[in-house]
């Protein structure tokens, strides 16, 4: 599976649990977006809360 196609299933999914939270910006740095995919995983799995703009900062 792609990233791109990853990303929207992991951004659908938390969406669904948290709404968004975090500004789509962050998505056009691959650095930030990789590092947005890691906080949305642990999220998804309880393992911190919502994913914050000033966590991508």
């Amino acid at each position: 599976m792609e990233d791109e196609t990853v990303l929207i299933m992991l951004v659908q999914q938390y969406a669904g649990k948290h709404g968004i939270t975090f500004s789509s910006k962050h998505l056009d740095d691959p650095e930030k977006k990789a590092k947005l995919i890691t906080l949305i995983q642990e999220s998804l799995a309880g393992k911190r809360g919502v994913v914050t703009d000033d966590d991508l900062d």
